[in-house]
């Protein structure tokens, strides 16, 4: 185990050596080079012997002048130009951070002496906006003089016109548009549609393509796209379509007698049953057998009771799930006689619903394109539109445009940009105090809950987690709600965008990628702890002024942010739901050995280990996320993975980490059914017999890729009422859409016993370097409830 924290972070002795530099050296200096780089050549523009803005008399910076406003040129550079005088040689001219040491040199300018020799060269500012240019000379061995000289630089070539602007995939309410790129001398931002001339929508420079929602049936629309440049300028001239929706479409195609019923991750088939003619049924989903079941085996009555026998007044509901969302199927049911003819056939479509996303698309493609051109404009701080009521903007700070500032004092945040590995700013400026005044008041990772539209009486306003966002070596600070900033992390990439964590902590704000490395610098831990269930907190502690987050060498910092965000979670729910929930020593115990089980697994290594970085946790309830009961499934999970203690038998701890597996396609690939417990490979088991009302429930699930026996144990299965298998398959599949997990991702499965048996409903969340967001809350109490 210590072999692998030391794998993970950095050894001890390399830690202790890393704080003892932190302390020693100024913050400027912390990721400079070696010591033998830096006596072969200063860093870009250090000269403390002539600070002055004059000119030297050994080198000349003639242009650009001083305070005047460049613009930059076709290839998004600008031009400087001096001489030198006898004896001296060029350094390296610069702007702020970006150097060229290329120039190309000529005759001395008219008036000057003979030794002297003139110079030029171009380069690309990383930012647009104020900035100081530098140029520096090796006067003698050893001896250097600099010129420094403050310029404004501006961008006013707009980026080129958009072309192969296309309408497609167009329906009654909608249609989707794409494009191809445009060009720009500088960078671009992004790209704004816009439609029948409306409110501009913005995504990504990575994002050619926006669908348009909400339009109504045979209406004729016009869309319109620009690019828009890291300046703001747009393209002098909109690429333009016409398209025209189509007519509404006739109700599906289903058969009298049939009615389907479908939701999120599922749908409901009813039909009145005909006793006198009809033995059993067989279902089909999109042409392959679904399930067999006899006449009496879902039958309900007219207020929804199971009914037995069935009779020509009953009704037979039969629960299809699991499905996905927003997706078209073909049902059909045969009724068989007791010789296995067909009686009759029903038959239809469906189409299910969507899931709503707590942060749409997008938002999210906003959010990046606008925190690109804050970053290449200059700016120091992007704060997203749902966050701009709850930050203080720094006193003396311009707004470039609306969220986006430059701040009058950035000393300290400049050194650490771009980020380079994890680093401690333990220093002050107009950006880190303002990151002070909205981090948790303890200090440590963000600790998302409900949101604030749920209920004022138990959060205030949602938690703002921040990170830095960086585009062609220009960086800003982006401040969002926590989920929010989960999602422009995971959008930032496609943008040709970076970006790196800042969590605030008593020492200072840690910058970086995996940020339990910095918190093993600061916390050195003499004593080994194995597991959160040894870890000095518990279920009491208020996690908003917890801080003692990287004890052990910071091996249990993703353990810990699964643990604060499932008892602070948990606390709030119940509150709001009037629960009969309370955390007690005994419960606590429970869920350390649970979390610290299920990382362990995440990791995939032996004994205890602490969870990575980047995952997604899923805890199931008795409720699905959406307040509907499941109170039996939900408890057959916990009671498949050890029923708050270890799984047993301990192979079954691999069902802590499944991935997903959409529609079924591994058990498919295999040759499994829906009904896979059915068949005489896996009979006898607890399915057995299957009484009337009852439905059988699996575990691990059917859309993952251990469904069945793909894990190399046979799934769990039990039975549970029918009326549950809707609600699960809608919470199941919810969890996929709202986390973000798409085929084949893996995620955690965190069973909770008391939350189960107190009623609680289902939750899902996201852990980053930043913190933790809640990605699938749980919807609040209906009106005039709780």
């Amino acid at each position: 185990m210590a072999g692998q924290r030391r794998h993970r972070y950095f050894s001890r002795s390399l830690r202790a050596t890393a704080l003892a530099v932190a302390l020693v050296l100024p913050v400027s200096l912390i990721s400079q080079p070696a010591a033998q780089a830096v006596e072969e050549q200063l860093p870009a523009c250090a000269d403390p012997s002539v600070p002055e803005d004059v000119n030297h008399a050994s080198i000349r910076l003639e242009g650009p002048a001083a305070g005047s406003t460049v613009a930059v040129d076709a290839n998004g550079k600008i031009a400087l130009t001096g001489f030198l005088h006898k004896g001296a040689t060029m350094v390296d001219v610069s702007i702020e951070k970006a150097t060229s040491s290329s120039f190309t040199f000529g005759p001395p300018p008219p008036g000057e002496t003979n030794w002297s020799a003139s110079w030029t060269t171009s380069m690309r500012p990383q930012n647009l906006g104020p900035v100081t240019a530098c140029s520096r000379a090796e006067r003698e061995p050893g001896r250097y003089a600099r010129i420094l000289r403050d310029i404004t630089v501006v961008d006013l070539i707009p980026p080129s016109n958009v072309s192969g602007l296309a309408v497609g995939s167009v329906t009654a309410t909608g249609a989707r548009v794409s494009w191809n790129a445009a060009t720009d001398n500088y960078g671009l931002a992004g790209y704004e549609v816009r439609v029948d001339g409306g409110t501009p929508h913005r995504t990504t420079v990575g994002t050619r393509s926006y669908t348009i929602t909400g339009l109504e049936p045979s209406s004729s629309h016009t869309v319109s796209v620009v690019a828009v440049d890291l300046a703001g300028n747009r393209s002098t001239a909109p690429a333009t379509a016409s398209f025209t929706t189509t007519a509404l479409p006739p109700p599906p195609d289903v058969d009298p007698g049939l009615t389907l019923d479908p939701e999120q991750g599922s749908a409901t088939a009813s039909w009145k049953p005909q006793p006198a003619t009809e033995a059993s049924y067989r279902a089909y989903l999109d042409g392959q057998v679904y399930d067999e079941f006899p006449l009496d085996q879902f039958c309900e009555d007219g207020s929804g009771n199971v009914d037995g026998p069935c009779t020509a007044d009953s009704v037979v509901k039969l629960p299809i799930v699991p499905l996905e969302e927003y997706t078209r199927y073909a049902f059909k049911v045969e009724a068989l006689r007791a010789d296995g003819t067909v009686a009759r056939e029903l038959a239809g479509e469906f189409t299910t619903m969507v899931h709503f996303q707590e942060v749409s698309e997008s938002t999210t493609e906003t959010s990046v394109s606008e925190a690109s051109q804050c970053a290449g404009a200059g700016g120091d701080l992007y704060v997203a539109a749902s966050a701009r009521a709850d930050v203080p903007v720094p006193a003396g700070s311009t707004e470039i445009f609306t969220g986006c500032y430059r701040a009058a004092d950035t000393s300290c945040i400049e050194a650490f940009l771009p980020p380079s590995g994890e680093k401690l700013m333990d220093c002050a400026d107009d950006i880190t105090d303002t990151l002070f005044a909205v981090a948790p008041s303890g200090r440590g990772p963000v600790i998302s809950s409900i949101a604030e539209e749920q209920t004022a009486r138990f959060l205030a306003k949602p938690p703002l987690l921040p990170l830095t966002l960086c585009a062609n070596g220009a960086c800003t600070a982006l401040l969002a709600p926590a989920v929010e900033t989960a999602k422009v992390a995971v959008a930032a990439p496609a943008a040709a965008a970076g970006t790196s964590w800042l969590v605030v902590i008593g020492a200072g704000i840690g910058i970086g990628v995996a940020l339990g490395t910095l918190l093993a610098i600061l916390f050195p831990g003499e004593i080994g702890i194995n597991g959160i269930l040894e870890y000095p907190i518990d279920h009491d502690v208020d996690f908003d002024t917890f801080d003692n987050w990287g004890a052990d060498d910071g091996e249990w910092y993703n353990s810990l942010k699964v643990y604060a965000e499932v008892i602070k979670t948990t606390k709030l729910v119940a509150g709001q739901h009037n629960l009969p929930f309370a955390w007690d020593s005994a419960e606590d115990g429970r869920l350390k050995r649970v979390i610290d089980a299920a990382c362990t697994a995440q990791r995939g290594t032996q004994g205890t280990a602490g969870c990575d970085d980047d995952i997604v946790v899923y805890v199931p309830g008795a409720k699905n996320y959406l307040g509907v009961d499941m109170k039996e499934t939900g408890t057959h999970i916990v009671e498949a993975m050890g029923n708050g203690s270890y799984p047993q038998p301990p192979t079954r701890a691999q069902w802590f980490y499944p991935a997903r597996s959409k529609d079924g396609a591994k058990a498919r690939a295999k040759g499994y059914s829906h009904r896979w417990f059915r068949t005489l490979q896996f009979r006898p088991n607890a399915c057995e017999p299957f009484p009337r009302g009852k439905t059988c429930d699996e575990f691990p699930f059917w859309t993952t890729d251990q469904a069945v026996d793909l894990s190399g144990q046979t799934a769990d299965v039990k039975l549970v009422p029918t009326t549950e298998s809707g609600p699960q398959g809608n919470d199941v599949g919810g969890f996929y859409v709202k986390c973000d997990v798409d085929d084949e991702d893996k995620f955690v499965v965190l069973p909770v016993k008391p939350w189960v048996d107190a009623g609680g409903p289902s939750f899902g969340f996201k852990l980053s370097g930043g913190g933790v967001s809640l990605c699938m809350p749980p919807s609040p109490p209906a009106p005039g409830g709780p």
